[in-house]
């Protein structure tokens, strides 16, 4: 079993519910908590709730910041949870994320996987106040970074960074021992349809449907589903379906245009490893198969 701390923007795009429900799913994870990040951070935590409630999890859920470290143009709110009121589920109020964070971290040393698919601000500044916590990490996955050959249409594209660069570029610039970032140009790689979307997550389970249900109104804007975040989740359980590739990434966090970019230099003593390939067939495998456990 691997214990997993999950920080998350839950309540917007449908892949942070999917991934939820992965590790909820997953039987080598023991999920020991979940913060959650962005705006309207309170609503995201009734989000991730109502999800684990379906399987009657007692999961310590926190929400966290939603004020980021550098501004940024945008305050995001959680469009699906809209749904909440379809669903059990507890309410709460803003609470210091990064604390509760680091006391999982600092009581159970050396054990914890530290799981980022939202941006990086809570956990930026658990690594600003807590300088200790990246040492008493077992690891560090994140959903993160882009750095495909094409250029990306718009900054924002590359979301979990440019939503707070700062962040970010702490996060990628901290020594864990296991350091991954999921990347975006191969996480697109893993785009459906909305239609095939409903194929391969079947509503048969009060765990399913409840996701599709917090997740409906990305589906419905968007008509397509990529699985970035549920990527990082099974990397943790099943390193064998990415190859990655160790080195040091930058962060651009002062010229407008591209605020959040990501940059990599490859070398053997980097503090980073990021995605270079992934078998799709195994993760779409394994992610279904658990899913439909």
């Amino acid at each position: 079993m691997k214990k997993v701390l999950l920080d998350t923007d839950i309540g917007g795009d449908i892949d942070d519910a999917i991934c939820l429900a992965y590790l909820l799913k997953e039987p080598q994870c023991d999920l020991v908590g979940i913060t959650t990040v962005c705006g309207e951070p309170e609503k995201r935590a009734a989000v991730a709730s109502a999800i684990c409630k379906t399987v009657k999890r007692n999961i310590p859920i926190i929400a966290g910041l939603d004020s980021t470290l550098q501004p940024v143009p945008v305050y995001p709110t959680p469009d699906g949870a809209r749904a909440l009121p379809n669903w059990e589920h507890e309410k709460y109020e803003k609470s210091d994320a990064p604390a509760f964070m680091y006391e999982m971290i600092r009581t159970n040393p050396h054990e914890i996987v530290l799981l980022g698919i939202g941006n990086m601000t809570n956990i930026a500044t658990l690594f600003n106040t807590y300088s200790d916590a990246p040492s008493l990490l077992k690891g560090l996955y994140i959903m993160n970074g882009y750095f495909g050959q094409e250029e990306l249409p718009e900054a924002y594209y590359n979301w979990n960074s440019w939503a707070d660069p700062l962040a970010s570029k702490i996060v990628f610039a901290s020594n864990v021992a296991i350091n991954r970032a999921i990347t975006l140009e191969i996480t697109e790689r893993l785009t459906l349809d909305a239609a095939k979307a409903g194929e391969l997550f079947l509503a048969e389970s009060d765990l399913m449907k409840s996701v599709l249900d917090f997740g409906d109104s990305w589906l419905e804007s968007s008509n397509k589903l990529t699985l970035h975040d549920p990527l990082a989740a099974v990397c943790i359980f099943y390193p064998d379906v990415c190859q990655f590739e160790r080195g040091f990434v930058r962060v651009e966090t002062d010229e407008e245009m591209f605020m959040g970019g990501t940059s990599f230099r490859a070398a053997r003593d980097g503090n980073v490893e990021i995605t270079r390939e992934v078998d799709k067939e195994r993760f779409y495998h394994i992610l279904s198969s658990t899913l439909s456990r």
